[in-house]
């Protein structure tokens, strides 16, 4: 097996996107901090996101009983960040002020790969015969259409900057992050009881299968980016194993420098936090 991997700084102070690699366990993984709509930085300068996705780091890499199960993880994970933002004085109450986690993990055992996932970051199989088969979904993608599409309304109205926009997109992210871990809304690691039901997981065999691609949203290509007719994620999975991860990563840094204020290729920010794993087998 070989394993190329990738992690680079977006638009903030600082990468709040994590790599999970814990080779003697045989676990891989990313996670894409969130922070708090209201602003919040610890005495050590980390903000909420960083803490979330690297506390889940930690845990899975510290990892080296084979029968550990990731379910089990992950509930004790959004334990510890439940604890860790009342330590902080965080009003866990209101859902704006909460920090957490989206996360995708892998396991390879003797006869397939479990995987575990929560909130929009992606693992996507690929097989000999060219298939490419998403076992995650993106949880988030419905409420977040709303948004971006309050922002298209803004664009066709004449807005030309992220500055003139970003007011008249904020409440419905405000009402996005509310619906968090909700029938209506979406699961994501954030401390909140309810998250743990909001998991996804499972386990495949591995006949066929030559590649594991693992992402965070800011490795996501622009959906006006796909050429006409192609596939979503077969476009970005052959991408990646054409060009390989680093270079995919550049091309498409790339692509946001030609857009900086998001106006071509309609986004939150310019350039988000990138994390991604290609797992190569044969």
């Amino acid at each position: 097996m070989k394993l190329h991997h990738v992690t680079i700084k977006g638009d903030g102070a600082l990468n709040e996107d994590a790599l999970i690699i814990n080779e003697q366990g045989s676990l891989f993984g990313v996670a894409d901090g969130v922070s708090s709509l209201v602003p919040f930085t610890s005495k050590e300068n980390l903000t909420g996101g960083y803490m979330a996705s690297h506390t889940v780091k930690d845990a899975f890499e510290s990892i080296e009983e084979e029968g550990q199960r990731l379910f089990q993880t992950l509930v004790k994970v959004n334990e510890w960040l439940h604890m860790k933002m009342k330590t902080y004085g965080i009003d866990i109450n209101r859902k704006e002020n909460l920090w957490g986690t989206a996360v995708a993990v892998i396991r390879l055992i003797e006869n397939g790969v479990e995987f575990i996932q929560t909130g929009d970051c992606m693992i996507l199989a690929v097989y000999e015969s060219g298939e490419v088969r998403p076992l995650t979904r993106l949880q988030v993608e419905h409420l977040e259409e709303d948004a971006i599409e309050i922002w298209r309304e803004c664009i066709r109205r004449g807005f030309r900057t992220r500055n003139d926009i970003m007011p008249h997109v904020k409440e419905q992210l405000i009402a996005n992050r509310k619906m968090s871990n909700t029938v209506e809304g979406y699961g994501v690691l954030n401390g909140e009881e309810e998250a743990v039901d909001y998991f996804e997981y499972g386990k495949i065999n591995k006949v066929g299968l030559t590649h594991l691609i693992l992402m965070t949203d800011g490795l996501f290509l622009p959906a006006e980016s796909i050429p006409e007719g192609e596939s979503y994620w077969e476009y970005i999975a052959n991408s990646v194993l054409r060009k390989g991860i680093e270079q995919y990563a550049h091309d498409l840094i790339t692509l946001e420098e030609s857009d900086p204020e998001c106006i071509i290729y309609p986004r939150f920010k310019k350039s988000d936090d990138k994390a991604g794993i290609v797992l190569e087998f044969g």
